[in-house]
């Protein structure tokens, strides 16, 4: 059941086993799962239905350090979070991530990856990728080809969402009766007795407050979001931060190129890196750097994919949006300069549904420039950080202050991988690395991105003086409070954060089930 905090008024008495604060892909996943077992869930997302330029100015950031682009276009105030705009691409933590690495300080979870393996296979069903091949080796096969051989890298294909967004994916169960959605509630404070949490006040832009209770309390906001939150003053001190860690060590994978590519036997590269389509589901072909490979090289984890180019690029991207519309019904929202736009790139459509419908793998024109887009992990004890700002939004809560930096090992990092690469490829393509890269120029920092893969600032840790929650995600300090988020991750690794995210969501409702 959804409302609104602008139009409606709260039920006195109202009570919830869980109260989940978010709404994006942990919070819609978490109370799925805890309905799924019978208990009354109340969800609250401080946005609205769809994104609003209102509730987005409340993400309006400083920025030290290097530019960071996602801490203001990489988070979204509405039901669905981040998952309303991301691609929807999900891959797994390597078991290295999990482990403790001697020549990387700070790296290790307070658990061994078997622990979310799982999970990480109910996550795929809350994913809408039940059908997906879970065996790489067999998506090759199904194509007639054995895995590409990489030499010194090792070859990995990621696998994407069906459909991205969660609020859409996940309709029927907000809608319903065992999940009571509140729109427009958000949570400027927590209201504690001793070490537990008794409730929260929420607060609309206008003003309109409200209070909620339950038995517990679980904030799935995103990485920064949660750092944010938790680092607002409060009478009697913040007894989470025991450690100091709050908002210390933030991550994000830097994302680069780090050289071009030109292939020399081009129908076998294309083979190895054209995205591929099955049964509906799409496969993102990857390559990485080997744990064993980091270890001699005392390198942090990185991978790779090609990243294609080309005057082609905003064409097909027009095709792409029609055949989406079309696919989805919606064929009144098909309009003139869509028609248009299909009629007149009809030969570049016939090449993309050659290769989609007989080879099942996505079209790269000829023409197209391929760059080697590297992401990096970054050091879990980051010199980045999440801090407060002195001014306040319309909430009057107190901005973000994110300070982003790129640090000296992880640019070796990206600088051993390329040259890696240059190898793994040799007789398939010329690979010319960066010249300020091979140089080690720190101006090449500069030409880095962010990936909106924030991570870090609120680490799992097994005792309260070695992170901000324990292994089971409860919030130290506290009793009943728990965070599920990327914040709480030690290490980055490569991968993309969400599936991991949502591997712990499932796990945490297991630990939820019996309280």
């Amino acid at each position: 059941m959804i409302r609104d905090l602008e139009r409606d008024e709260p039920v006195a008495g109202e009570h919830a086993d869980v109260c989940i604060v978010g709404a994006g892909a942990a919070g819609i996943v978490l109370a799925a799962e805890l309905a799924r077992m019978g208990k009354r869930v109340l969800l609250l997302e401080g946005g609205g239905a769809a994104i609003e330029a209102a509730s987005q100015e409340t993400y309006a950031s400083e920025v030290t350090g290097l530019p960071h682009r996602g801490v203001h276009t990489g988070r979204f105030r509405a039901q669905g979070g981040t998952t309303t705009k991301w691609g929807g691409q999900i891959l797994e933590l390597d078991a290295s991530d999990f482990a403790v690495r001697d020549w990387v300080s700070g790296s290790g979870w307070p658990f061994a990856k078997s622990e979310l393996s799982p999970y990480y296979e109910r996550a795929l069903a809350m994913e809408g990728l039940n059908g997906v091949q879970r065996s790489d080796a067999k998506v090759w096969q199904r194509l007639g080809m054995d895995e590409p051989e990489l030499g010194v890298m090792v070859s990995y294909l990621s696998r994407w969402c069906p459909e991205p967004n969660f609020a859409v994916l996940h309709a029927e169960t907000l809608k319903g009766e065992s999940v009571l959605v509140w729109l427009h509630a958000n949570v400027v404070a927590m209201e504690m007795e001793g070490e537990a949490v008794r409730g929260v006040r929420c607060r609309t832009l206008a003003g309109r407050e409200a209070r909620f209770t339950a038995e517990r309390f679980v904030f799935c906001l995103g990485a920064i979001e949660s750092s944010r939150f938790f680092l607002q003053p409060r009478e009697g001190g913040l007894p989470w931060n025991a450690s100091g860690l709050l908002g210390k060590h933030f991550q994000d994978h830097i994302d680069c190129n780090a050289a071009e590519v030109k292939p020399v036997k081009v129908e076998r590269f294309h083979d190895f890196f054209d995205n591929i389509f099955l049964d509906g589901y799409k496969y993102h072909p990857k390559m990485r750097m080997p744990a064993e490979s980091a270890r001699v090289g005392k390198s942090l984890n990185a991978g790779a994919t090609m990243a294609f180019a080309s005057d082609a690029d905003a064409a097909m991207g027009e095709l792409k949006t029609t055949a989406r519309k079309i696919l989805r019904g919606n064929v009144r929202d098909v309009g003139v300069g869509d028609a248009w736009s299909t009629v007149k790139n009809l030969p570049l459509l016939a090449r993309q549904a050659w290769r989609y419908k007989r080879e099942h793998r996505a079209y790269n024109p000829a023409d197209a420039r391929i760059m080697l887009r590297v992401h990096c992990e970054q050091e879990p004890t980051s010199a980045s950080s999440v801090s407060l700002s002195g001014e306040c939004d319309a909430l009057g809560m107190l901005r973000t202050r994110l300070d982003w930096r790129i640090s000296d090992m992880e640019q070796r990092t990206i600088l051993q991988f390329a040259q890696m690469a240059k190898s793994a490829l040799a007789g398939l393509a010329e690979v010319k690395i960066d010249a300020e890269l091979l140089a080690g120029d720190a101006a090449f920092r500069l030409r880095c991105d962010d990936s909106n893969h924030h991570m870090g600032g609120m680490r799992m840790g097994a005792v309260s003086s070695a992170g901000v929650v324990d292994k089971n995600l409860r919030l130290f300090g506290t009793k009943n409070c728990y965070v599920c988020s990327s914040a709480v991750f030690p290490t980055s690794g490569y991968s993309n954060p969400t599936h991991t995210i949502l591997a712990l969501a499932v796990r945490l409702a297991e630990q939820l089930k019996a309280g």
